[in-house]
């Protein structure tokens, strides 16, 4: 019972990492909503994970959970390297105006 609510602690601290980063850095349209899918499926396994009685089952979930968080990890530490691509700038941009005198 207590590897569950570390793991239920762990899922709810890194939920909050991955709200700071998006915080901190407005991520590409794309990039932020495969994030929060891949979140989101995240806790349906922390889910799965408290129901199973089956160790092996539990044991699998444990595994398939931890992978799914490194992914994340790595996903969101790759920004740095590839700034331009993943992540968009998150000044405002302001449009010249146009007159239809030349």
């Amino acid at each position: 019972m207590e590897k569950l609510l570390n793991i239920k602690k762990e899922l709810e601290d890194f939920r909050e990492e991955v709200m700071l980063c998006f915080r901190k850095e407005l991520p590409a349209k794309e990039f932020g909503a495969t994030i929060m899918m891949a979140m989101v499926r995240l806790h349906m396994v922390e889910a799965e994970i408290r129901k199973t009685r089956n160790l092996e089952e539990r044991r699998r979930l444990i595994s398939e959970f931890n992978s799914r968080k490194d992914t994340i990890e790595k996903r969101l530490c790759a920004p740095g390297k590839r700034k331009s691509r993943i992540f968009e700038v998150s000044e405002p941009r302001h449009r010249r105006a146009v007159s239809g005198m030349r």
